[in-house]
This record gives structure tokens, C-alpha cells and sequence, in this order.
């Protein structure tokens, strides 16, 4: 932040009222020495105060250094807002000498809901961070109220690392599934229904109407380097922290040809679950921490690395998303793709899963839940869209 000073750029009247305008410019810019001195010592000891976490500054940090505008308190009578866009000040009611005090607070949270593309985020501030991820609920199946059933919840997982200032961080935050009930004239086939952002298996349409198959919901990671979870296979140690997405569910609309999708799991995702009429048939399986789950017995593709496998012909749902994703199945649930935490920049870390396999070693630390929540939840399993979080410690 050095060499950043405070410019008074525009002074306009509209009536009484005066409009102030402070723009950053940093020090290198070429601008004539007079100017320079007379409009930093204006603002800076006439109209400006500035307050970082509390401390008196004579300079405003700059627009990426992290900081947010806690509240501004202005002497008499004048008035002022934020612009965050042109990061500056706008004073109103300035009829007297006036001098305007802005209070910088640092901030320590950020959030990344589901957006369907990568995101990016550009470390502020060298220091240690928790960071947090959700995976995404595979496709629920609903027929009218009967034999209705529900896709896997996603995983949560959750760590500590420490990021250097300007170290440019991906994110890319699982989609859920859906149902899939397009009408199709030729039950042979099928039509596809494409799967949760980042790794959700696709499913196949219905027989005549008849059924209703889930897609897989897609995984939520955290990586050095940009690109879908499926992508990186060849970058692992570049990958910091993933939560896998649910399996998708499948239901008929008159017979127990009905089961919920298999959750995501911590070190192993849980295995789709079997409807009564296919009993004897083996839903969709799901990810571990070296292998995808296997498709069930039916209908449908294994999953892979980063991707749940998808469905086959007419009603196969589609598996879920994760470090490895779960195996497709027809008739069947299909199962739920795998965390990880196994990078070592990570500490202080875990996996949350609903109803799973828990594992007590540290890069696969797994702790079995029942909390589910659609808001994203600190331990708890997710519901719809996945979602991350970045946090700074100290």
C-alpha cells in the first residue's frame, strides 16, 4: 500500500450540495508536482481521515488489498457514501469546512455460492486462512407424491492453510442434480439429462413417462491451478480440498421400483441405496480415495477421477461427483463421490458426511454426521448447490 495516496479529483456544486470525489492513484504516475502536493495535503489533512482496523493512516489502501469500508462519520452536517466500483468517496451537504473520517476494516470472510463456472480468488493478505467446501445433493426424483425420492446430500470438508499475498486461488463450487423427466417415443435409448456443475453424472429419461431418474450433484474443490475436479489428475498436489456431490435418486410412478441416491462421503462415498422391486441388483457404488465407485448392476458407466459415471439407456441415474466419482445404476440409487484432504499445505483437517464410513487417519479424517442443511453449514452434510468459503485467521 505504500505509495498510495489520497487525490482530490472532482469537486462539483449542485445547489448547496457538494460532491466529493477521491480516486487512488499510485505514485509513479506522472503528474505535475504542484498538483501532486497541493491536493494530498488538502485531502489528507483537510478533508480525510483514514482508519485502518482502527489505527489513524495518511494513506487509503488500495482496491484489492482486502479491505471494506466499515463506516464513515462526517463533522458538520455533511454526509458520505462508498463507491466500491470507483473506490472512493462521494460527500453530500458539504456547505462548511468538513472533514469526513473513513474506517477501513480488514475482511476475514469470503464467500462463493454456486455460479456454474470457476471462480477466482486473490489472496490479500499473506497469512493462514480456513477454508471450506460443500458439495452438491444429487437429483431428487419426485412422481406426484408417490415414491418420492431423494438424491444423495453432498459432503463437507475443511482444513487450514497458509496462502501468500497475491496467490491466485480456483474454486469451483458443484451444481446439483436434477430429476429427469423428458418425455422420449423410443424407450430404447433415452434422452440425456446432463449432470451437477464440476462431476455429476448424467441420467437417462424416462420410459414413456413412467419413471423419473436423478442426475449425479457435482463436487465443490479448491486448487492452485484452474480447471474442473476431472481435469486434474495429473495436478494433484496442486489440488487442496474437495466434497464431493450426492448420487442421484430413482423412482417409478406406480411399483417399488424407487431408492435415494448414495451421499457423498469423506474417505469413501456411500453406495446407492436399492429400491424393494430390485433388490437383488447392486446400485451404483461410490468413490473411495484411489478408485471410482462401479456402476450397479443394471444400466450405467463406473465413475472416474473427478466425474460420477453416467447413466446408460432409459431410467439410469447418474453418479455424484468427487475426488472419485460414484458409480451409475438403473433402478437403483447411484452412488456418491469421495472428498479429500489429503494435501499436505493442509491442517487442523476433516470430512463431514452424512451417514458414512469414518476414517480416523489424518489425510482421510472422516466423522459420520446426520446434520443436513441447504444453508452451508460448519460439520454438516449440504443440500442443493454446493458451496465454498475462504477465511482469514491471522
Amino acid at each position: 500500500m505504500g505509495g498510495v495516496f489520497l487525490l482530490l479529483s472532482k469537486i462539483s456544486f449542485y445547489g448547496t450540495t457538494l460532491i466529493l470525489v477521491i480516486l487512488i492513484l499510485v505514485i509513479s504516475l506522472k503528474f505535475n508536482k504542484k498538483t501532486e502536493s497541493k491536493t494530498t495535503d488538502e485531502v489528507s489533512n483537510e478533508y480525510i481521515a483514514s482508519y485502518f482496523d482502527g489505527e489513524y493512516q495518511t494513506e487509503i489502501p488500495g482496491k484489492n488489498d482486502g479491505y471494506i469500508v466499515d463506516k464513515i462519520i462526517c463533522d458538520n452536517g455533511a454526509s458520505a457514501t462508498w463507491d466500491n466500483e470507483e473506490w472512493g468517496i462521494n460527500i453530500r451537504n458539504a456547505t462548511k469546512k468538513i472533514k469526513c473520517s473513513i474506517y477501513f476494516v480488514f475482511k476475514t470472510e469470503y464467500d462463493f455460492d454456486y455460479t456454474g463456472a470457476e471462480q477466482v480468488f486473490t489472496v490479500p493478505k499473506t497469512g493462514t486462512y480456513k477454508i471450506e467446501t460443500w458439495g452438491a445433493q444429487g437429483g431428487d426424483t419426485l412422481m406426484n407424491g408417490k415414491n418420492n425420492m431423494y438424491g444423495g446430500y453432498g459432503g463437507y470438508s475443511i482444513g487450514i492453510v497458509k496462502l501468500d499475498k497475491n496467490k491466485m486461488i480456483y474454486l469451483n463450487v458443484g451444481g446439483s442434480g436434477a430429476g429427469c423427466t423428458l418425455y422420449d417415443s423410443n424407450p430404447s435409448f433415452g434422452i440425456e439429462c446432463p449432470g451437477g456443475y464440476n462431476g455429476g453424472g448424467t441420467s437417462i429419461s424416462p420410459n414413456l413417462g413412467n419413471d423419473n431418474a436423478g442426475t449425479g450433484g457435482g463436487a465443490t474443490h479448491i486448487a492452485l491451478v484452474s480447471g474442473l475436479l476431472s481435469t486434474l489428475q495429473d495436478n494433484i498436489n496442486d489440488i487442496l480440498i474437495v466434497s464431493g456431490g450426492g448420487g442421484g435418486s430413482y423412482s417409478w410412478k406406480d411399483i417399488d421400483y424407487a431408492a435415494n441416491g448414495g451421499h457423498a462421503g469423506g474417505y469413501k462415498g456411500v453406495d446407492g441405496y436399492m429400491s424393494v422391486y430390485y433388490a437383488s441388483k447392486l446400485p451404483g457404488g461410490g468413490g473411495t480415495q484411489v478408485s471410482a465407485g462401479t456402476a450397479g448392476t443394471m444400466r450405467g458407466a463406473d465413475g472416474k477421477f473427478g466425474q460420477g459415471g453416467d447413466g446408460g439407456k432409459v431410467g439410469s441415474s447418474g453418479g455424484g461427483g468427487g475426488f472419485y466419482g460414484g458409480g451409475a445404476s438403473a433402478h437403483n440409487g447411484s452412488g456418491g463421490g469421495s472428498g479429500y484432504i489429503g494435501n499436505s499445505l493442509l491442517s487442523n483437517k476433516a470430512m463431514y458426511c452424512y451417514n458414512c464410513e469414518e476414517s480416523s487417519e489424518e489425510s482421510t479424517k472422516t466423522i459420520s454426521t446426520t446434520c443436513t442443511e441447504e444453508t452451508p453449514t460448519e460439520n454438516c452434510a449440504k443440500k442443493g448447490n454446493g458451496y465454498a468459503r475462504i477465511t482469514y485467521i491471522d
